[in-house]
């Protein structure tokens, strides 16, 4: 990948093994993982390298390694930025929601905006090929980065059972989790499929990927929620 393709403008690059004081090794570390984020965003973990990470902060690629020990730390540093961002918007909609259809509909939203258009969390959240994307040798910091989510996202799932007299009230929440990436995930990963339908076949409008995802949110939120 170029600098052009990048869409980054280089900077003058750093040569060596340079000592950074700490303020400028903190503003390069900022600077390696913003730049890791868009290309994982835009081109996913397998086509982007080392290389194409440091060129656009104009450093060289051997100094990428005074900052992470490998590219998989990089990743798990930025899986870790996407589940907070997530978090915060998961936790932002369901503020003062009671209902819990609405409050389950909106979950299901956030998780279905969380995947489309991003495909690292494609790869390594919904397809769940944590260890192919990002490696054995940093699968225990993974699996403490999940545990901690879990902790975080399973509590917010719990409240909404705990006041719906659906089906979910006496549910395992890994089952939801499994019926909510079952479902809605492999929808967001057949997207394009559903918006190539557009126009093809008669009665199938423009939208159509869009209907369909909000059909299904509806009808799982009101399934679960609603008794009888």
């Amino acid at each position: 990948m170029t600098d052009n393709q990048s869409g980054y403008e280089v900077p003058g690059e750093y040569t060596g093994m340079p000592g950074f004081s700490d303020e400028k090794r903190e503003q390069i570390r900022e600077q390696l993982v913003e730049s890791g984020r868009e290309l994982l965003l835009t081109y996913g973990p397998k086509k982007t390298t080392v290389k194409d990470v440091t060129d656009p902060v104009g450093i060289a690629k051997p100094t990428f390694y005074q900052f992470f020990d490998a590219k998989s730390d990089l990743y798990i540093e930025i899986l870790q930025r996407e589940f907070e961002e997530y978090m915060e918007n998961v936790r932002s909609e369901l503020a003062g929601v009671d209902e819990p259809q609405e409050a389950l509909e909106r979950l299901f939203w956030c998780y279905a905006e969380f995947g489309e258009g991003n495909p690292f969390i494609q790869q390594t959240v919904i397809q769940g090929n944590y260890q192919e994307i990002i490696g054995s040798g940093s699968e225990k910091q993974l699996e403490e980065l999940v545990q901690a989510e879990m902790a975080e996202f399973i509590p917010l799932l719990e409240g909404i059972q705990s006041r719906s007299d659906g089906p979910l009230a006496e549910m395992d929440p890994f089952i939801v989790l499994g019926l909510m990436g079952s479902s809605i995930g492999l929808l967001v990963l057949h997207r394009d499929e559903y918006e190539q339908y557009e126009g093809q076949f008669e009665g199938v409008e423009q939208g159509y990927y869009g209907q369909v995802q909000e059909a299904l949110i509806s009808t799982l939120a009101r399934g679960l929620t609603v008794e009888g």
